[in-house]
């Protein structure tokens, strides 16, 4: 039996020299998305979607050009060019903005002369300095300080759709069309080119364009915009049409986007691969394998002036320096998009760890600053991360889908394909470091329930796997979380079959059958500063001793539900636990605070009138703050309790105070507050329940009333005052 006296009295000396100030909340929305892509010469500029514009130079330092350090119109960037002369341009939700280094200047759509509704679908710089932009309202071009319009009214335009542009050296112009293939403009002559005088099937719908140096037109045709199949060259006055087979990508692929660079090589993105064209040979690197991301994003291969090759994807971005791709990141603020399982928490300096599923990369968050590191950058063959742990000695452990872990110490990352090599399209899903040094991984199936397994990494370099053959009932468990206990016993919780332990000899299972856990739906865990064990199940909260258990519900407690999904510890006393509302569809608070014996919901600002999810991810770190991500919310909220220390403990602040303390059985409680109709007491253990409930009734003026707990057991409790459902005060007191 672990001691019941001493700790709670140490945590109560604790927690009254702590006093909470106040408390706040910050959420991290994810790093805003690159929208769009261009480059020219030194600068590559990166479009946002919410942070303006990331601009990168050849030796890859970063600048930040946004609405609260700069004039730029907007945060929000759809399209992104660099014309001739150097000057910047954007299209916006406002309209049309050029940047020349010093101002900006904007037009609305209409200032164009296009249409209000008209759709922008690209922007292309052409040799002279004018800017063209399609749409599927004809073409705006803006030369000699005026916009003009193209369009079938008032030109030999055969087509006001219009989705992409090119030139050439000679001054022709190249529109790709829907209905009329690919028109060519050679002054006053237009020529349009479709499956019926190419012989090139599709070739009616084009939605790309783009000419090299040696003379070659490439387009890309298809039956409508969703499925661009075919590449079409013409040179020397011969059309030639390649399918995706041609160029030996395998797996299928649609065509997207392309562009040339100085050296004449054809680049170009497909659904599946980034592919070029050099000295008559195709070479395909395939997004996920080669590259490490997929495709994502409507804009060209960027060419740098260094000649390396910028593309737009859902890492961000990623760069070919002429032999290997590597991933620069933006730098914006922000965690990845997707979902978070296990993936917060916090490494031996302080810094903060992010990670998601459907994941991007993993995100760094120290004084202010965020650094993005793709895993496919050291060896993964994805970003998908489901659980970071960071071990007390300094490395930081990632678990990847496919059974892939990496890690982190000091700089240098490691890729572990050991597991992926026993549990194939297995995800790694939970993580954690025993007392002995030794990193233990659950691992589960996305195929088959049935398939789970545990994995052990020595520091001495060696594996341990344990399978269902090798630990009874681990089949279809769905193992969740590891903790371990001061011996080193390992606690797992599974979503099934309650907890399994191992000691380091034997196996045992804790179920509804064998023990008082109140549900085998265990789907966190949790070792108390005190040393018991909570566990968050369906059923309530469950806490261990080390000999028997006890159901924290919502019914002998201030619990708000007992649907309990999430569990940690401060060092202060608290104790948070996230939730899901009992009735499905009620809007407020998951998160629910045990402080001093008193529950309380915290809710972040505007989750008051929202229907929330469950947390995902939930890590209290050294500074007492609790971080955590809804299930369904992509971004990280934080709450600062705001936990300070002050001079005295016995100077601090209290509405209530009861004498003598410790008290014998009946004892004088005296209020600061004045007694108002409908307060009462209540009377908390150390476990948040309720053990005693009186109405505090007046006795003539005095503030200083009689209270009796003679029937309560030894221990440590929690006095509070309330009226109406609201806290008006608290004290602890020791019963003897």
């Amino acid at each position: 039996m672990k001691s019941t006296l001493l700790f709670p009295i140490l945590s109560l000396l604790l927690s009254l020299s702590l006093s909470a100030q106040s408390d706040t909340w910050t959420y991290f929305p994810p790093a805003p998305q690159v929208s769009c892509l261009t480059a020219a010469g030194n600068t590559i500029l990166a479009g946002t979607d919410g942070a303006g514009i990331v601009r990168f130079d050849t030796l890859g330092n970063r600048m930040y050009y946004h609405t609260g350090n700069s004039t730029i119109p907007t945060d929000t960037l759809q399209q992104i060019a660099i014309d001739a002369v150097g000057h910047w341009w954007i299209q916006h939700p406002g309209g049309i903005s050029t940047y020349d280094a010093a101002t900006w200047q904007t037009w609305s759509i209409t200032q164009t002369g296009l249409p209000a509704n008209a759709l922008i679908r690209t922007m292309k710089a052409a040799p002279d300095s004018s800017l063209y932009i399609a749409t599927d309202n004809g073409v705006a071009i803006f030369k000699n300080a005026a916009w003009v319009v193209l369009n079938t009214s008032n030109s030999g335009l055969p087509s006001d759709n219009v989705w992409d542009i090119a030139f050439s050296p000679d001054g022709k112009v190249y529109f790709a069309t829907s209905g009329t293939g690919v028109v060519i403009q050679d002054g006053s002559s237009w020529t349009s080119y479709t499956t019926a005088n190419t012989g090139i099937s599709t070739m009616n719908n084009v939605y790309a364009v783009t000419y090299t140096s040696e003379g070659v037109l490439w387009a890309i045709g298809g039956l409508n915009p969703a499925v661009p199949i075919r590449l079409v060259k013409l040179e020397g006055g011969t059309w030639t049409g390649f399918s995706p087979s041609d160029l030996s990508i395998t797996g299928g692929a649609l065509f997207k986007k392309m562009n040339v660079s100085d050296d004449g090589n054809l680049w170009l993105t497909t659904t599946s691969t980034v592919s070029v064209l050099a000295d008559e040979v195709w070479t395909n690197y395939y997004q996920n394998t080669d590259i490490g991301c997929s495709s994502a994003g409507n804009s060209s291969p960027a060419v740098a002036g260094d000649g390396q090759i910028w593309i737009q994807n859902t890492c961000q971005l990623a760069v070919f320096d002429g032999q290997d791709w590597y991933k620069p990141g933006t730098g914006l603020p922000g965690p990845p998009l997707g979902s978070f399982y296990n993936g917060i928490t916090e490494d031996a300096a302080g810094g903060i760890w992010m990670g998601t599923e459907f994941g991007q990369y993993a995100a760094y968050f120290q004084n202010d600053v965020w650094t993005q590191y793709y895993p496919t950058d050291f060896g993964a063959s994805n970003n998908n991360l489901y659980v970071i742990n960071a071990a007390p000695e300094g490395a930081v452990w990632f678990g990847l889908d496919n059974a892939e872990i990496l890690k982190y110490d000091d700089g240098t990352w490691t890729h572990f394909d050991t597991c992926a090599s026993i549990f194939t399209e297995h995800i790694t899903l939970g993580a954690a470091t025993a007392p002995n040094g030794d990193q233990w991984f659950s691992l589960f199936s996305t195929t088959s329930q049935l398939s789970t397994g545990l994995a052990i990494y020595s520091e001495n370099g060696t594996w341990q796997i344990f399978t269902p053959a090798d630990v009874p009932n681990l089949q279809y468990t769905y193992p969740r979380n590891i903790k371990f206990d001061v011996n080193g016993t390992a606690w797992i919780s599974t979503s099934f079959k309650g907890l399994i332990k191992y000691d380091g000899i034997t196996w045992d299972t804790i179920t509804i059958n064998n023990s008082a856990l109140p549900s085998n739906r265990v789907y966190d865990l949790a070792f108390a500063p005190d040393g018991n064990l909570w566990a968050c199940t369906d059923s309530g909260l469950a806490v261990f001793d080390g000999q028997s258990w006890t159901n924290i519900t919502s019914s002998n407690s201030g619990l708000p539900s007992d649907n309990t999904y999430r569990i940690a510890f401060d060092n202060a006393g608290g104790m948070y636990v996230g939730y899901s509302p009992e009735v499905p569809g009620t809007t407020g608070a998951t998160v629910a605070l045990l402080r001093d014996g008193v529950w309380t919901t915290l809710t972040p600002p505007g989750w008051e009138n929202t229907v929330n999810e469950q947390p995902d991810a939930f890590m209290v770190d050294s500074q007492y703050r609790l971080w955590f991500a809804e299930l369904t919310d992509p971004g990280v909220y934080l709450y600062d309790p705001m936990l300070v220390h002050t001079t005295d403990p016995r100077e601090a602040a209290l509405p209530i105070h009861l004498f003598p303390n410790p008290c014998p059985g009946n004892c004088l409680v005296t209020l600061e507050v004045s007694i108002q109709p409908g307060m009462n007491y209540r009377v908390s253990n150390t476990l948040g329940q309720i053990v005693l409930e009186l109405p505090v009734s007046p006795s003539n003026t005095t503030t200083t009333l009689p209270i009796d707990v003679s029937g309560l057991p030894s221990g440590v409790y929690w006095l509070s005052l309330w009226q109406e459902g609201q806290l008006q005060g608290r004290t602890g007191f020791v019963k003897i």
